[in-house]
């Protein structure tokens, strides 16, 4: 903010509460607010729109468009039918489409630590206040070139569903586990061998014997069926499911100030309405599973504590490992934010 708005009082809560102001006074008259012409930004998802992860466009798209006033539009131009998951994040850099929704380990190969994300259990506002999330999002600048915009679904865990009882963690030693490099060193530490498949390919993958299971966070398992073949999901669940939505840094200054203004606002609200949707629909999710006959299969206290604690110490191993200066910056962030 600059020292002549601050001179004439015009903070940034005023100057959203007028913009919200400004919204709805237009709305009313159905004129133009920004009248700098309508704008559309092209949306990919990491997976189909009938899945889960196709449903925080629903969210951004929805309060772009009232808070903008229908000046500026999110355009769905795809999800994996268009370009893998792996690949968008790299669409996204190299402007072949200017937004896209991403699960972390999908860009682990630009940004190596981007896998931290999933680390410990504190909520969005932790992380925010704490620093995590614009450490993170300059790690992600600098490495990958996108901005992130925000975290559209967030909350709930991961688990692990698997074909027998893993009522113990010996249950995993010699077993094919579907997985993507957030999983991949806990699965090694029980003795697992870790394949790698497109989110695509995980029922076939299972149906085929491929794998004797997978880990998944702990919402969309029902949009693949993943319970015709594995009917065990092991508890507790472990790290925190925190997607992010990307933009390209060209596409977000191309927009009018005002309309960066808008899109970043409308994000943070698309963000809370996720969050809050993805606890319900897990809730909804188990309800169903329980009644297509999955069995949910709680660790003792003593295991289920000591694959918690495994799950966060090979995390950070594998970021120190491959990220050591980024791990030596984000970690006392993320301990500050478990601590909040």
């Amino acid at each position: 903010m600059t020292k002549d708005l601050q001179t004439k009082g015009l903070t940034r809560r005023k100057m959203l509460a007028t913009t919200a102001g400004a919204v709805a006074a237009s709305s009313m008259l159905g004129a133009p607010l920004y009248g700098a012409g309508k704008k559309k930004l092209r949306y990919i998802a990491f997976i189909n729109r009938n899945t889960v992860w196709g449903k925080p466009y629903d969210f951004l798209a929805d309060e772009v468009a009232r808070m903008s006033n229908g000046e500026l539009e999110i355009e769905y131009a795809g999800g994996s039918d268009v370009i893998g998951g792996f690949d968008a994040p790299e669409a996204i850099a190299n402007g072949v489409f200017d937004m896209s929704h991403s699960a972390n380990s999908y860009f682990a190969g630009a940004m190596p630590s981007s896998i931290s994300l999933a680390s410990g259990n504190a909520s969005a506002d932790a992380l925010k206040s704490s620093g995590v999330l614009d450490a993170y999002a300059d790690i992600l600048m600098q490495q990958r070139g996108v901005k992130m915009l925000g975290m559209p679904l967030s909350g709930v865990g991961y688990v692990l569903q698997v074909r027998g009882n893993p009522g113990e963690l010996s249950y995993f030693k010699g077993k094919k586990i579907r997985s993507i490099p957030l999983y991949d060193p806990i699965l090694e530490a029980l003795g697992a061998t870790p394949v790698t498949t497109s989110p695509s390919e995980a029922y076939t993958a299972m149906e085929r014997g491929v794998v004797d299971g997978l880990g998944w966070p702990d919402i969309g398992l029902l949009d693949f069926k993943f319970y015709e073949q594995a009917k065990f999901v092991m508890l507790p669940d472990f790290y925190q499911l925190r997607t992010v939505t990307l933009i390209n840094p060209n596409s977000f200054s191309g927009l009018p100030a005002e309309l960066q203004t808008v899109l970043t606002e409308a994000s943070a609200s698309a963000d809370a309405i996720g969050a809050k949707w993805a606890k319900e629909k897990r809730d909804a999710e188990h309800a169903e599973m329980e009644a297509a006959g999955v069995e949910f299969v709680s660790l003792s206290d003593a295991e289920g504590a000591q694959f918690r604690a495994l799950t966060e110490e090979k995390l950070w191993d594998k970021v120190n490992s491959i990220a050591p200066e980024d791990a030596a910056r984000l970690k006392p962030l993320y301990d500050a934010a478990a601590s909040a």
